[in-house]
């Protein structure tokens, strides 16, 4: 058996453990619980707080099952200097219900002072109220579900930059490799489920001064997300496509003596790929992948990348299973993560949001609001990032083909263009 003919046991058997580990994961079994979330209704709306008790709630059901628990402790001399705990919940909500909200009044000891006298202060009794909202949660452990909380069925967009070959003499036998694997990657994750997609022709995004990796430079990833509206962007690296021959010296000797062209039958393909967060300017997920090949392995100009007779030969084999597993890992990785986008405008009192149709936004949803507080904070001259705070909440009114318009739900502070609205 050729190596590639290896290659796709190994694929089938490994598609064979996904789908028994699937069915699995499916079939364990549901886990309800009854939680309160409560927050403060000082300086901020019922509605506002609504919308924070109905999170906080959420939260404190995840951490009722399935919990991991770590701690961190420095002890000198018999004393502790350090005691840091983390949770971290493997659980997600599959549904909830809200069965019970209101205002929670004071409670007796709030009212009273300690000498017996009744607080008159309306301010301080202000602070001490609460919104609460009892919430039915049910939980599920599935590894390929996702939170089922507002704004899951959205999409975050993604653009598919072009390929970038580290060297393109190799693949000289093979025509429109670079559009063709954009192209290809593009149509098999629309054929996944995955709509939300935009096709770059940018490449300054990878940066080739150095081993070839991603720039994570603002400078060059600001402009894509400014222009695209996308929230992460794909981009590959087609490291190998090197084709040789592995007969004996003494045998392709031969051959020239008789005037026989020595053709390659083996080759090596490397591909690796990264899926950048324009917005945090940081690599989310990295995967690379290398297949040797033999066999009739050269091309041909004549049968284009993308094409069925390409997909025939033995090289299109290798780069239909290398395709299958980049579609599959990044649309795995990218199914539950929310959308984030921001404000780009506000017309009598509307918000317009850089939210496309193909996100598969509708009328009705909510989105949470952070506006950002002062400048961004540098270091050394490396961005790290911005502060920000929660400030209100937008309702979807109306959906066009490139934008949202939306109106306030919730507000507790300022709400501004440039600020970034997240579905949770």
């Amino acid at each position: 058996m050729n190596r590639v003919g290896h290659n796709r046991l190994v694929l089938l058997g490994l598609s064979l453990i996904c789908w028994f580990g699937n069915v699995q994961a499916q079939t364990a079994p549901n886990r309800c619980v009854v939680v309160t979330g409560t927050a403060s209704l000082d300086g901020v709306t019922e509605e506002f707080a609504r919308q924070m008790a109905i999170r906080n709630g959420l939260k404190l059901a995840s951490m009722q099952n399935n919990l991991s628990i770590s701690s961190d402790q420095v002890v000198t001399n018999y004393t502790l200097h350090k005691d840091m705990t983390h949770f971290t919940s493997q659980s997600k909500v599959s549904n909830f219900a809200i069965v019970e909200e209101g205002v929670k009044s004071p409670e007796f000891d709030d009212l009273f002072d300690k000498t017996g006298q009744k607080i008159e202060d309306p301010s301080a009794l202000r602070k001490l109220k609460t919104y609460q909202v009892k919430l039915e949660v049910c939980l599920t452990e599935n590894p390929q579900a996702c939170n089922s909380v507002p704004g899951n069925h959205l999409q975050p967009k993604l653009a598919i930059a072009r390929p970038v070959i580290s060297d393109s003499y190799q693949a000289r036998d093979i025509s429109n490799l670079l559009i063709g694997y954009q192209s290809e990657l593009e149509r098999r994750l629309q054929k996944e489920g995955y709509q939300n997609l935009v096709a770059i022709e940018e490449a300054s995004v990878v940066d080739t001064r150095q081993p070839i990796a991603p720039n994570l430079s603002p400078e060059v990833l600001e402009p894509i997300r400014e222009t695209t509206g996308a929230e992460y962007v794909l981009l590959t690296v087609i490291r190998s496509v090197s084709a040789h021959n592995e007969d004996s010296a003494a045998w392709n000797k031969i051959k020239r003596f008789y005037n026989h062209e020595i053709e390659p039958n083996a080759r090596y393909l490397e591909i690796e790929f990264f899926v950048v967060d324009l917005i945090h300017y940081e690599v989310i997920s990295q995967y690379r992948e290398g297949f040797d090949v033999k066999g009739d392995v050269k091309v041909g100009r004549e049968r284009p990348f993308g094409t069925s007779a390409f997909f025939a030969t033995d090289t299109g084999m290798v780069f239909d299973a290398i395709l299958r597993q980049q579609t599959q890992a990044v649309f795995k990785r990218l199914k539950c993560q929310p959308v984030e986008t921001q404000i780009i405008d506000v017309r009598d009192g509307e918000y317009i949001l850089y939210l496309s149709r193909a996100s598969g936004a509708r009328v009705g949803d909510e989105f949470a609001v952070y506006h950002r507080q002062g400048r961004p904070v540098r270091y050394q001259g490396v961005l790290l990032g911005a502060d920000s705070m929660p400030s209100g909440f937008l309702k979807v009114t109306r959906i066009h083909a490139k934008f949202a318009v939306a109106e306030v739900l919730a507000k507790q502070g300022l709400m501004e263009v440039g600020d970034s609205v997240k579905s949770w």
